[in-house]
């Protein structure tokens, strides 16, 4: 059964009889399709969703009603163009014909919207933007290379498909077409490039302006200024506009057609070395070659396999499980931090099964004092997770750079780091790898634990001792993990005394030489004597961290929650700055 034309929308003229049209094609083109509603309507062109009767689909039919005009040249000519090419970010033309004094064409039925339409609401997700610039440049290209230049492409011949796929519906105005086509309208002007609008032919490097002009329109949710020296750069109205793209616009909405890039090929690879050309999926096999030794091809790969995800923005640091980079999320255009493991950990399928199940369990334990964790990707054989950036440092660079701490302040990184250690532990999630790289102080001094449950996913058998020795770090873990020895949460309060050690003395206590030499000072079991680096520390805070770092796991403080209940106490009988710190913002954990 025929479905009833819609009521009159903006897309058909009013002097249109939307009745007599639907009743006329429906009768007209019988045999082929069962057409099913009029989308748009003027005095010379029709659109309809059809469905094909053959192959049981829905198309579009597009028809044009005038014979014997400029027009209908225009509109064979066109039709002629779209079928002889075959590229995915085009319409694809499945037959065309006459009917009467009709002249129709079949094609694709694109659901979706135009970017038009999608504007109107504001600015595109930035990773669609970067999508909508590889099927542009990508289209350019292949256009190109078949002599055509396309002049011309609006918001409302950009179709976005639900399936996130770009595709250009209207090639009216390009370089085959230019002899019958109309004047161009003012919508049209942005788009158009500068010396198309005096007059020119145009050629490639016109086109490259008018998918900059499609990109910017994406990016800032508006046009470009018509004139190019009055364009407002993207960055201005969106300031998470990615890098990439501010650079990439600058060159191709140049007024000087010599200055863009030199062909859309060029574009494309500039885009495709800083974003891949991939998919997303996690990958199947490491790198195996020197990029993961060489920080510049690294980088390089990584800029790539971060696709439309993340835009690359900085190295923050590197240790034994990998890199950690500062990283825009476009989705979300917020900061994330980004670790990359190394791919040496991720050539082992089991690893990576613990990586993701261990992640899993990391993502929900939610705490002030705790790093959320936020996903988890991979491409091109890297392996990464994100999580919560915070701005300030970890613990080794801050001491590194201020030098070490206050009574004050260390009392707080204990007091807030049990706190995240209790919950983690509450919930069956214990660190393993506690470590100044690992301890994040924010802007505000606020602690924040990162990587919990990394040590343990990334574990290999053919380490020297399980999960840290290979970290970087051997001289703050426990002994019993050095030596293989069962590990439980009591091994995470022998590691951040030795952190909180390192914050009052600015050297860890053990540091220094082989993994074995390491392993040897633990084995004597007591700390090197802290007032002769302090001679400010309480007898009180000695016992405690003679305590907290002892030896033998059954003579430390038992949990977390009663080391924190004893640094309280220390707080309480210490120095009444402290004092008055521990009643304003730690009163309400007794």
């Amino acid at each position: 059964m025929s479905t009833q034309p819609a009521p009159a929308t903006p897309l058909i003229s009013p002097e249109i009889d939307a009745a007599a049209l639907f009743d006329r094609a429906q009768d007209t083109f019988r045999d082929l399709v069962e057409v099913r509603r009029l989308v748009a309507a003027s005095r010379e062109r029709a659109l309809f969703v059809v469905r094909d009767r053959v192959l049981r689909r829905e198309v579009a039919l597009r028809v044009h009603l005038l014979p014997n005009t400029t027009n209908r040249t225009w509109y064979v000519r066109e039709t002629e163009l779209l079928a002889s090419l075959d590229h995915a970010g085009l319409r694809t033309i499945y037959t065309a014909g006459y009917r009467n004094e009709w002249a129709f064409r079949i094609a694709k039925w694109i659901e979706g919207e135009s970017l038009a339409a999608a504007i109107q609401r504001g600015p595109r997700p930035i990773p669609r933007v970067l999508r909508i610039a590889r099927t542009l440049t990508s289209l350019l290209e292949y256009v190109h290379s078949h002599q055509i230049a396309v002049r011309r492409i609006i918001p409302s011949t950009v179709m976005l498909e639900a399936t996130g796929r770009t595709v250009v519906i209207d090639l009216r105005f390009a370089s085959v077409c230019i002899d019958v086509a109309d004047p161009w309208d003012e919508q049209s002007l942005p788009f158009v490039a500068p010396e198309i609008r005096d007059g020119a032919m145009g050629d490639t490097h016109s086109d490259l302006y008018t998918a900059g002009a499609i990109i910017y329109a994406a990016l800032t949710g508006t046009a470009p200024a018509l004139r190019p020296s009055d364009i407002v750069p993207p960055s201005e109205i969106r300031p998470t506009s990615p890098g990439l793209l501010n650079r990439i616009l600058q060159r191709t909405l140049d007024g000087d057609p010599a200055n863009r890039y030199f062909s859309a090929a060029e574009l494309n690879d500039e885009l495709i070395s800083h974003l891949g050309d991939t998919g997303v999926a996690i990958p199947v096999a490491p790198i195996r070659s020197s990029v993961v030794e060489d920080a510049g091809a690294w980088e390089s790969h990584l800029r790539r396999a971060l696709g439309d995800d993340y835009e690359l923005l900085g190295e923050l640091g590197s240790g034994g499980f990998g890199r950690v980079y500062e990283v825009r999320d476009l989705e979300l255009e917020r900061e994330v931090a980004l670790k990359v493991l190394h791919p040496f950990l991720t050539s082992d399928p089991a690893v990576v099964e613990r990586f993701h199940r261990e992640a899993q369990l990391a993502a929900r334990i939610v705490h002030p004092n705790i790093v959320n964790t936020y996903d988890i990707g991979g491409r091109l054989g890297l392996l990464w997770y994100t999580m919560e950036y915070v701005r300030g440092g970890n613990l080794g660079q801050i001491v590194d750079r201020d030098g070490a701490f206050s009574l004050d302040r260390v009392g707080r990184l204990l007091i807030e780091s049990l706190d995240a250690l209790k919950h983690a532990h509450a919930h069956g999630l214990v660190h393993r790898d506690l470590k100044p790289e690992n301890i994040l102080i924010s802007e505000s001094g606020s602690v924040r634990i990162a990587d919990f449950g990394l040590a343990l996913a990334l574990q290999r058998p053919d380490w020297h001792g399980g999960a840290s020795s290979r970290s970087g770090t051997p001289e703050f873990a426990a002994p019993e993990q050095m030596l293989g020895e069962p590990v439980d949460h009591r091994a995470d309060l022998y590691s951040l005394t030795l952190c909180a050690y390192f914050a009052l003395t600015g050297s860890s206590p053990f540091g220094g030489g082989t993994p074995a030499s390491i392993v040897a000072r633990h084995a004597v079991g007591s700390l090197p004597d802290l007032r002769a680096a302090r001679a400010d520390l309480p007898d009180e805070l000695v016992r405690l961290f003679t305590r907290g770092a002892a030896r033998d796991p059954a003579e430390r403080f038992q949990s977390a929650d009663a080391y924190e209940h004893a640094v309280t106490e220390a707080l309480k009988r210490g120095s009444s700055s402290l004092l008055r710190w521990w009643r304003k913002n730690l009163r309400r954990q007794d």
